[in-house]
């Protein structure tokens, strides 16, 4: 691994925080083993086994300055007060899954709208979802979260900072091809390690972050238990090194993009 790695920082931009007691703790004690200096933190609610929004902002509160609190929206059921109220009660990220609509839907653009104004950043989730054995299955269409429901909201939003979560899911190359041609669109590679990312490793993420410094698109995220962030930072790191990308790139990736659009120092 590279040592260079052991100074720079490292946010983690996509992290869940479920029900099952102690998850805080367990994630605190490998972010201080690891090294990483803050995880954006969102609750998805029962359908996901996840804590709520309110919650989030307790955690928040309770161990400043470690976490960053990302509020849990559902387009279609959340409107714009909501994000209005989230942003003043601390709130600086918004996670957007599920939505009733496609993402593109014009009825939801006045939620895209808020953010802009608000400077929040929003993590759309992009591919299938798994949701608790409880939840109907006939609620979520994968297809109104593909990454190219996204295209006219960029479009529309140019100062509207935008992560495509798990790059896409199988749409790969939508997702790359976005933030490619848009300014304001990021990608994270989240997700287990035994899950997509252990295919693209075979066939070469550059295939897809093909064009000159493409990676700097890309925003660090985890999105796994925390007795596997070890395993995925370890390959991120080591992915990185093998394709020589230079530290500059690597810091972005690391902390660099997620603080430019958090206004982070």
């Amino acid at each position: 691994m590279d040592n260079k790695f052991i100074l720079m920082d490292v946010i983690d931009s996509h992290s869940h925080i479920s029900s099952t007691p102690d998850h805080v703790l367990e994630l605190l004690t490998e972010m201080n083993r690891l090294d990483i200096s803050k995880a954006c933190i969102s609750g998805l609610g029962s359908m996901f086994n996840s804590v709520s929004n309110k919650e989030i902002l307790e955690i928040v509160e309770n161990f400043k300055p470690r976490f960053i609190g990302t509020y849990f929206i559902r387009p279609g059921v959340t409107n714009t007060l909501d994000i209005q109220d989230a942003y003043e009660q601390g709130f600086r990220m918004l996670k957007a899954i599920i939505p009733k609509k496609p993402y593109s839907d014009q009825s939801f653009y006045p939620l895209w709208g808020a953010a802009q104004r608000l400077g929040m950043p929003i993590l759309f989730h992009t591919g299938l979802v798994t949701v608790s054995e409880s939840s109907p299955k006939d609620i979520i269409l994968s297809l109104d979260m593909h990454p190219l429901q996204i295209e006219p909201i960029a479009n529309s939003f140019p100062d509207l900072n935008i992560i495509l979560a798990h790059f896409g899911g199988h749409w790969n190359r939508d997702a790359a091809e976005l933030a490619r041609m848009r300014h304001n669109v990021y990608v994270d590679l989240t997700g287990d390690s035994e899950g997509w990312r252990s295919k693209l490793d075979e066939e070469g993420f550059e295939k897809y972050l093909w064009w000159k410094n493409a990676f700097q698109n890309v925003v660090f995220g985890t999105h796994v238990h925390p007795d596997q962030i070890n395993q995925v930072l370890k390959e991120d790191k080591e992915r990185y090194s093998k394709l020589n990308l230079d530290e500059q790139t690597k810091e972005m990736i690391f902390s660099g993009n997620i603080k430019g659009m958090l206004k982070l120092p």
